[in-house]
């Protein structure tokens, strides 16, 4: 065998180890069934629910009466010496409006009555003369109670209050005024705006009588 054969085959296998270093590897197969994918699913837009609308009147029911109402048959029987008035307000509520008679002093409530009138005017005690003028409003209450809205004839201090109001944000009690105090009874007369029922209440600390209109 000739020299150049030896050397013949040593390149012949060199060459070969080179093929075989520098070729690239095949890429996997992927699985069957499964796809590659680098990209993320876009989210579903999250879904709300409408608010429900809200309503923030109040729901108001008519309540008291509508007729002529007292304390007990007899009660110009149950006068008080013991307390007089000091300040009257009204005042607007949800489903009412509200007028006070504050007094000072102490000891049982007094008697007191409510007549209705569908007219704005009405015979006042003891003159028996109508009321002048006519009060705001196309109705009224003439509202009796058994003290003195003023404590002068009792030797006490003078009623400081308001003698008249017309409140402007009130719907159905459109004026109030005390109209007279005799022989140890006091009367105070109250415009509506239509004839509406009513309701009465004695409160104390302090003590102070109490009529709500509705207005539902």
């Amino acid at each position: 065998m000739s020299a150049g054969r030896p050397r013949l085959a040593a390149v012949l296998l060199t060459a070969t180890l080179l093929a075989a270093c520098t070729s690239p590897n095949p890429a996997p197969s992927p699985s069957p069934g499964v796809t590659a994918s680098t990209a993320a699913s876009p989210s579903a837009p999250a879904q709300t629910s409408p608010e429900a609308p809200t309503d923030s009147t109040p729901a108001c029911e008519t309540f008291g009466t509508s007729e002529s109402s007292a304390s007990a048959s007899d009660w110009p029987s149950d006068l008080s010496s013991t307390i007089w008035g000091v300040t009257m307000r009204v005042a607007r509520h949800d489903c009412f409006d509200r007028w006070v008679m504050e007094f000072t002093g102490s000891g049982p409530a007094p008697g007191w009555s409510v007549t209705p009138y569908g007219a704005s005017t009405f015979l006042v005690d003891p003159s028996g003369e109508p009321l002048s003028p006519p009060l705001e409003g196309t109705a009224s209450l003439d509202v009796a109670f058994g003290a003195w809205y003023d404590g002068t004839p009792l030797d006490q201090s003078a009623y400081a209050g308001p003698l008249v109001l017309r409140p402007g944000d009130t719907t159905e009690i459109l004026e109030v005024r005390l109209i007279s105090g005799f022989e140890g009874i006091s009367h105070a007369a109250i415009g509506l705006a239509e004839p509406r029922p009513y309701k009465v209440a004695w409160l104390t600390d302090p003590v102070r009588l109490v009529i709500d209109v509705s207005t539902a």
